[in-house]
């Protein structure tokens, strides 16, 4: 609660500067706008930045959800087939180098304009955070808690269940907290590279007519939207991850 104290404080002390500070700065307001013109402007287009902040969410969430299966996967390939690891993890840091800017045109003139392209790269810019962590997760276990559990009674199905995935889970909440916004930084650049809707369409618009107010509008709408995203994957880890070592001790 303090934490959050702190930077809602923050916050409102950057707009205060922004709001009485900019206009002494000499900067037109055409260029950048004020949190009040800004704020007029997001609730006089509430509806429209709704619609393509729905478009845009629609593809992020499945783009997330697509890396964090994969990922998942991948990871467990290398965890219980060890002759993978040398295969896999030189594949996905060579891929991860490439900048998935890139990639984007080649994906609309594959799959298209419609939601294909920016889910398969919301999907590309989420793998590799998931993968990396789960890697970690699902194998970096204490080899004496693996034969303690084969001892109790354990076949490897449940000592994937009870120990490698419950032990895993905490570091796959942190990367999906890691991933999210990147998923989202891949639906907008597909937006921005071929699209006729989503909030990144909208930016282009606002850009293209010159409407300052509107850029910034959907910027507040793409912040607000990462903030819930992130705050649901904390409220994922407070109700089912309760049993963390770090979160007893609160």
């Amino acid at each position: 609660m303090l934490n959050a104290s702190r930077t809602l404080l923050a916050v409102a002390i950057l707009l205060l500067l922004w709001q009485f500070g900019a206009p002494f700065s000499g900067v037109p307001d055409y260029i950048l706008p004020l949190p009040t013109t800004i704020w007029q402007r997001f609730t006089g287009t509430f509806d429209l930045q709704v619609y393509n902040l729905a478009v845009t969410a629609g593809t992020t969430v499945a783009g997330l959800a697509l890396g964090t299966v994969v990922g998942i996967v991948l990871a467990l390939l290398v965890v219980y087939i060890d002759s993978l690891k040398s295969i896999v993890l030189p594949f996905l840091a060579a891929f991860n180098s490439i900048p998935k800017i890139a990639i984007a045109p080649l994906l609309v003139v594959w799959f298209g304009l419609g939601a294909e392209s920016k889910i398969l790269l919301a999907f590309m810019l989420a793998l590799f955070p998931i993968f990396v962590n789960s890697l970690t997760g699902l194998g970096e276990i204490e080899s004496d808690i693996i034969d303690l559990s084969m001892l109790a009674g354990g076949n490897p199905v449940r000592i994937f269940l009870k120990v490698r995935l419950m032990h895993a889970l905490p570091y796959i909440a942190d990367a999906m907290k890691v991933a999210f916004p990147l998923a989202l930084v891949g639906s907008i650049v597909g937006e921005f590279i071929g699209g006729n809707m989503g909030i990144g369409y909208l930016v282009l618009t606002g850009q293209f007519n010159m409407d300052i107010p509107l850029v910034f509008a959907a910027l507040l709408s793409i912040t607000l939207f990462t903030t819930l995203g992130i705050s649901a994957i904390s409220l994922f880890e407070n109700i089912f991850l309760k049993w963390q070592p770090s979160r007893r001790a609160r």
